[in-house]
This record gives structure tokens, C-alpha cells and sequence, in this order.
């Protein structure tokens, strides 16, 4: 289909679907200041998880602060962890 770069926005059900599935090679995460919390609080990823030998492991790319916000930009590092 030619399709280079896609943008999935969506609820932590989606994110921890394409996450499991090994179809993420880049991740955006915003950090406001805003502390939620609670077992209904949203979160990045919801549903099982992952188990800390299954979680993915993340390059720091870059970090941007805008106002009182902070973007944080990783790669998904798929190389062997030993």
C-alpha cells in the first residue's frame, strides 16, 4: 500500500493490542501536570500488560518541553536482551 508512516491514536486497549503484536517501532508519550489515579484511571496501556522479561524496552530520541508539558519520544529497541 506504500504507507511509510502511521499514527495510531487511541484508547490504552488499541496501544496494548499493536504493542503485543510487535507492529510499534516508534512511541510518543506526553507527560502533563496532572496526577490521575485510581483503578479506573486510563493509562498507556491497559488490559494483562506485560510481565517485566515480556515489556518492551525503549531508546530515549528525544525529550521536548513545551510550556509545563514534556514529550518524550522513543524507539521501540528490538535487539536480544540477555
Amino acid at each position: 500500500m506504500g504507507i511509510k508512516r502511521l499514527a495510531i491514536l487511541g484508547g490504552g486497549k488499541l496501544v496494548a493490542s499493536v504493542l503485543a503484536a510487535g507492529l510499534v517501532d516508534e512511541l510518543w508519550l506526553t507527560v502533563c501536570p496532572l496526577i490521575l489515579g485510581g483503578a479506573d484511571a486510563p493509562t498507556p496501556v491497559e488490559g494483562k500488560g506485560f510481565l517485566a522479561d515480556l515489556a518492551l524496552k525503549l531508546e530515549l530520541l528525544a525529550v521536548k518541553q513545551v510550556g509545563q508539558e514534556v514529550f518524550l519520544h522513543y524507539k521501540v529497541d528490538r535487539s536480544p536482551h540477555v
